[in-house]
């Protein structure tokens, strides 16, 4: 078994500018929609990403992270859970969820890669129950990979069995039922070792699943995925 297991949500912040800049004509006169931790991203790196980028204004979940605003720039503005909290009106433009990279407009980046690692590979016989209350069953002699995310970390369990996982190259389904700190998938006599990258949420244009893949598969909106990502998922910013 591999040692210092890694949850990984790697994150875009030059990207999670762009979309703003795609989302609306004016940063400075928008309203950026930060809460539930920044859907998933975390609510301080990327709220100090859209400040420098000019936005002034921003929804948040709770005060704790309203008065984070107020103690970075005394002349940001924050209204909580959509109520009004300042003098002020609210903008008439609001950055939603383009921010994240959802939704239709053209130019729209994918903002979060998220990434487990593969803690044991193992070889079955056909006809074999996988994970809890078998419900998924080898056709034949296949490989196993595990991987060190589970429900705990905000994966889905009802995803179990129909979920997309990039491992090697090789675009496979959990099998079976996620469990709440490790899910398993089935990829048949492709290679995986010990280690290797398993990538549940990333950028289509590298044939990597999305949010949108596991939303579908989880039966819920995309910013439902992004936005239950647990604590122990390691978050890593990138900026150019």
């Amino acid at each position: 078994m591999a040692t210092g297991v890694r949850r990984r949500a790697s994150i875009d912040l030059d990207a999670i500018i762009a979309n703003a800049r795609i989302s609306t004509s004016d940063l400075s006169e928008s309203m950026a929609d930060l809460r539930a931790d920044a859907y998933g991203h975390g609510f301080a790196p990327v709220l100090s990403a859209l400040g420098e980028a000019g936005v002034r204004t921003f929804l948040a979940s709770n005060h704790e992270d309203a008065a984070l605003v107020r103690s970075i720039d005394p002349h940001m503005r924050v209204h909580v859970g959509g109520s009004e909290s300042a003098a002020r009106p609210l903008p008439s433009q609001v950055i939603g969820l383009g921010l994240y990279g959802l939704g239709v407009a053209p130019g729209l980046r994918p903002t979060l890669r998220l990434s487990g690692e593969v803690i044991a590979v193992k070889t079955i016989p056909g006809g074999s129950g996988v994970s809890y209350g078998y419900t998924y069953r080898t056709s034949a002699p296949t490989r196993l990979a595990l991987v060190a995310l589970g429900f705990a970390d905000g994966v889905p369990r009802v995803a179990s069995n129909r979920a997309p996982v990039l491992v090697n190259g090789f675009r496979a389904l959990v099998a079976g039922r996620i469990a709440m700190d490790q899910f398993v998938v089935d990829l048949g006599d492709h290679p995986a070792s010990v280690g290797d990258e398993a990538i549940l949420l990333g950028d289509a244009s590298r044939d990597e699943p999305t949010v949108e893949d596991w939303a579908e598969a989880a039966r819920v909106r995309p910013e439902v995925i992004l936005s239950g990502l647990g604590k122990r998922i390691e978050r890593a910013y990138s900026r150019a």
